[in-house]
């Protein structure tokens, strides 16, 4: 996003990177407490909802110094309930808002951000980019020896325009109120679909609908009805935009000024195929190419830190061409080689492979005979390698495990000092119970295939064609 006056029909901003197979690493984070939850759900419905007393409201007045000038601006950390279609209680949806003084002016934009999983609150971004506030990490990326430390953000996008990070239900302090349960029925069996029996939230269209009347909630009861509105969302929180650029549209009368998507995970037939699929195996080859040029093992590539597209152009031309009609069958002599070269792997395993490299094995892969991997949630990062003598990564991406450290302990310092927020709930950062038990199924058309948030994208920029912009002034729609 830019605070210029360029608009764009619907701002889309692509990251190409291994970062979009973290959203499968993230099964492997902090676990829910299952136990404690089928405990609560013995309860009465009164009692459990005051187990879920984070409704306290939070507001206090900060600043901040961007490009030399001084930033007022107030932060409110709060939850909204929010209810489904038949109007009963869903869950309270918790969420941190930045106002800055200016924007008493109805038109200064407005930006809801949300992380991906599903099961990820929005603490990853909150901390590490839009925020005025942000965990301090090496210059690399790298996390620092703990115990983390928090600095003002110069970069944060409140310098023009205002943000609010939402927690899905069952992430952050956001909790699913608890249905009664029906002893004799069969709403006690888990569903065919994977989804837990009690749970209204946790599901493609009930996480979607849950967030969409918290957005409408959150204009109503802030009177910004008439501010531009912007959404930005991170690996599976760009699957969420994608959905709700439609559904606020054509359910809630809300129509997006633009949209961020950062690593968007938009079309899962491209990220959990099999071996009979080709296409996920091609959108993989380019990360591939970008993460050997970095660690300098593409062999046809010197990498560019200035033009990092520079390896990235020439593995999607050779993925698209050569590499597709090699996986379907084609002469292996010559699309092995090069797809050895470009993705920095040994010829022989390529060809064991028959092409087709996981993400798992490519990251032990790649640098195995310095003992080290790559992460998957960001490939330009390399760790020592537990266990080398295991051939495919398990147990998920060491480096979210080691990234979830500083941004729990900055945000939970963060919280409860600088908002004053108060409340006994643990802050639910990755919640592995939410992924595994996430109703996958409401968002697939039909009986078969992947969910993909491609269809309500394009349909929400056919339905609002007009372009969004930072500085509310006249705009072509071409």
């Amino acid at each position: 996003m830019s605070n210029t006056k360029t608009c764009n029909r619907i701002a889309l901003v692509l990251v190409t990177f291994l970062a979009m197979i973290c959203l499968q690493a993230a099964a492997a984070g902090e676990p829910g407490n299952a136990d404690k939850a089928a405990a609560d759900s013995q309860k009465p419905v009164a009692e459990q909802q005051h187990l879920l007393a984070a409704s306290n409201r939070s507001v206090t007045r900060h600043e901040l110094i961007i490009d030399a000038q001084k930033l007022g601006y107030v932060a409110i950390a709060a939850s909204l309930d929010v209810g489904n279609k038949k109007a009963e209680p869903v869950g309270r949806v918790f969420y941190i808002s930045y106002t800055a003084d200016k924007s008493f002016d109805a038109e200064r934009p407005l930006t809801f951000v949300f992380n991906g999983g599903p099961g990820a609150a929005s603490a990853y971004l909150h901390m590490g980019a839009p925020g005025p506030k942000r965990a301090v990490f090496a210059t690399d990326g790298r996390v620092l020896p703990m115990p983390a430390t928090l600095e003002d953000n110069e970069q944060s996008w409140l310098a023009f325009t205002d943000l609010v990070f939402v927690d899905p239900i069952g992430t952050g302090y956001s909790r699913e109120f608890p249905k009664p349960v029906e002893r004799s029925s069969e709403k006690d069996v888990a569903s065919s679909d994977g989804a837990q029996p009690n749970s209204r939230a946790w599901g493609v269209e009930e996480g979607v609908d849950a967030l969409a009347r918290f957005i409408r909630a959150y204009l109503t009861q802030e009177g910004r009805w008439l501010s531009p509105l912007y959404l930005a969302g991170e690996s599976y929180g760009g699957f969420r935009v994608a959905r709700l650029a439609s559904l606020l549209q054509s359910g809630f009368g809300i129509a997006p000024s633009g949209l961020v998507l950062i690593s968007p995970a938009l079309d899962f037939s491209l990220l959990w195929g099999d071996e009979r699929s080709l296409w996920p195996w091609v959108v993989l080859l380019p990360s591939y190419t970008a993460v050997a040029a970095h660690h300098g093992r593409g062999e046809d590539f010197v990498y560019q830190p200035e033009n990092p597209r520079v390896a990235l152009e020439a593995g999607e031309r050779f993925a698209r061409n050569e590499y597709l009609t090699g996986l379907a069958g084609g002469n292996q002599a010559d699309w092995l080689e090069v797809a050895s070269r470009l993705m920095g792997a040994d010829g022989e395993l390529l060809q064991r492979w028959n092409g087709r490299v996981s993400p798992s094995r490519y990251a032990k892969a790649l640098l195995g005979e310095q003992s080290r991997l790559v992460s998957l949630c960001d490939g330009s990062i390399s760790l020592v390698d537990p266990d080398p003598r295991q051939l495919i990564l398990g147990g998920g991406d060491p480096y979210l495990g080691r990234l979830n450290v500083p941004v729990t302990e900055a945000f939970n310092n963060y919280v409860q000092g600088d908002l004053a927020f108060r409340t006994d709930l643990p802050y639910l950062l990755l919640n592995k119970e939410v992924f595994e038990s996430w109703n996958w199924r409401s968002g697939i058309q039909g009986r078969q295939g992947f969910v993909e948030a491609l269809a309500d994208l394009n349909r929400a920029m056919s339905v609002n064609p007009i372009c969004g912009c930072w500085s509310h002034t006249a705009c072509s729609t071409s």
